[in-house]
């Protein structure tokens, strides 16, 4: 007990004095990721329609979030560094705390993202079925989008339930093997991080088209993943290559998301696509009008007689 004490204390101590330019880069970077997650949201908002983001990117993305949160929640590390609040000045603890804080800030953002999917998705299909406007996809697929939605966010909530509830069962009644429960929780943020990207990938290639995704938000994260990525082979060197594997495939995967956008966009340049709302509503009206006049020639021909 009194070895656990001396650690905290010099733990403690050693946070009593942070790092002025590391606050700053941190502050920076949670900027960069605010800034990068704006294009977005308002590219979701500005077409009324999650048509472009793909259900499993947004499942995966959203799980690997949960586990990312309960992953730095459990670290012993962490725990220290609360702890050391009551002794450590307020800054000192806020700079301590920056890392988690950074965590679950971006966590945050993407959650923002699967809460505006599943808004858009109900509200699409809702404008769709009472006339209000038509949707980007049709009412079919706008229906199964709808319906995936809410599957995607109830099965999110649970999983979020489940990890709490384990993490904190295992705080108060197995606190001995905290470690190795976070060490699973990280394992799993790599795995999902690592196939996240791949149906969306998948969802643009079908549609031809980034649809609601941001060509602007890719371009902002990528060169954030990338400048990580690279940072973390300089650290650890390729024998550590657990370390940095995730960001390398996560940082290719955006590359050809970019990649397809910039030759989706200069196509569209070049040939601007018909807005298949537009289509829809210009068929509709022929067919309101061929049914109009059929029912002009048979009044008159009942007139007739």
């Amino acid at each position: 007990m009194d070895e656990l004490a001396r650690q905290q204390t010099e733990r403690c101590l050693q946070l009593s004095t942070p790092s002025i330019p590391q606050f700053v880069v941190s502050c920076l970077l949670m900027g960069w990721l605010l800034i990068s997650y704006i294009p977005q949201w308002a590219r979701i908002v500005s077409r009324k329609s999650a048509e472009g983001l793909s259900t499993f990117y947004i499942f995966l993305g959203s799980l690997s979030g949960v586990c990312a949160v309960g992953n730095i929640l459990m670290l012993p590390s962490t725990e220290a560094d609360m702890g050391c609040c009551s002794t450590n000045s307020k800054f000192a603890c806020i700079s301590g705390l920056l890392g988690t804080f950074q965590v679950i800030f971006g966590v945050s953002c993407f959650w923002i993202v699967l809460l505006m999917y599943v808004y858009y998705s109900e509200e699409e299909y809702n404008a769709e079925i009472h006339g209000h406007r038509l949707s980007w996809s049709g009412p079919e697929r706008t229906f199964r989008r709808a319906k995936r939605a809410w599957v995607v966010l109830l099965a999110v909530c649970g999983f979020a339930f489940m990890i709490l509830l384990v993490s904190a069962t295992i705080l108060n009644q197995f606190k001995s093997i905290a470690q190795t429960w976070a060490d699973f929780l990280g394992v799993s943020v790599a795995c999902l991080a690592c196939v996240q990207w791949i149906p969306q990938t998948w969802t643009t290639w079908n549609l031809q088209s980034l649809g609601s995704l941001s060509l602007v938000s890719l371009c902002l994260m990528t060169p954030y993943t990338w400048i990580f990525a690279i940072n973390m082979i300089m650290r650890v060197g390729f024998a550590g290559w657990s370390a940095w594997i995730v960001y390398l495939l996560v940082g290719s995967m955006q590359l050809i998301l970019i990649s397809m956008g910039i030759a989706f966009a200069i196509r569209d340049w070049k040939n601007p696509p018909e807005d298949p709302r537009s289509a829809r509503a210009s068929l509709q009206l022929d067919f309101d009008g061929w049914n109009g006049s059929r029912r002009s020639l048979a009044s008159s021909q009942v007139s007739k007689y």
